[in-house]
């Protein structure tokens, strides 16, 4: 991945433009322009939250592992290598016009953070219960006398 540009937001974030383009056959390309913004979690973040479950709280953090990622991808297929240069240019201009107005706004990392801490902590909370299901399916096993005779169900 090669950096296009980075530039820094005034609400402490970071938006780096990385080029992933590549050849697809002949001299055609897809172009494929990637937008990052990566945002610091601080404990200010978590202070405002109204979680009862501590230790899904403590998972989410560790998942996270101090920083949250909000990412755009841009893509034109097959085009031809001598327009390739002046579209990967066009679309960087577009995306720092555009996308650096949005991103700046100073309510946007706290939404940032709120969308990514409900995604990680539904994650974590399904991983939690997925855990606890083969805890007893394996308390279960101990109590096992073999398989299970189903020869019933396939007589006349």
């Amino acid at each position: 991945m090669e950096v296009i540009a980075q530039h820094g937001l005034e609400n402490n974030m970071t938006l780096t433009v990385y080029d992933q383009s590549k050849r697809m056959a002949g001299d055609r390309w897809l172009v494929k322009i990637v937008c990052e913004v990566e945002l610091p979690v601080t404990e200010t973040f978590f202070s405002c939250l109204t979680e009862v479950d501590f230790a899904l709280q403590e998972e989410v953090r560790k998942v996270m592992a101090g920083s949250v990622k909000f990412s755009v991808i841009k893509e034109k297929t097959f085009i031809a290598e001598t327009e390739r240069v002046a579209l990967v240019e066009l679309m960087v201009t577009q995306i720092l016009t555009n996308m650096v107005t949005y991103l700046n706004r100073p309510e946007f990392p706290a939404r940032l953070f709120a969308r990514r801490y409900e995604e990680i902590r539904l994650a974590c909370d399904t991983a939690r219960h997925y855990r606890s299901l083969e805890d007893e399916a394996h308390a279960g096993n101990d109590a096992d006398e073999g398989v299970p005779d189903f020869s019933a169900c396939f007589q006349a």
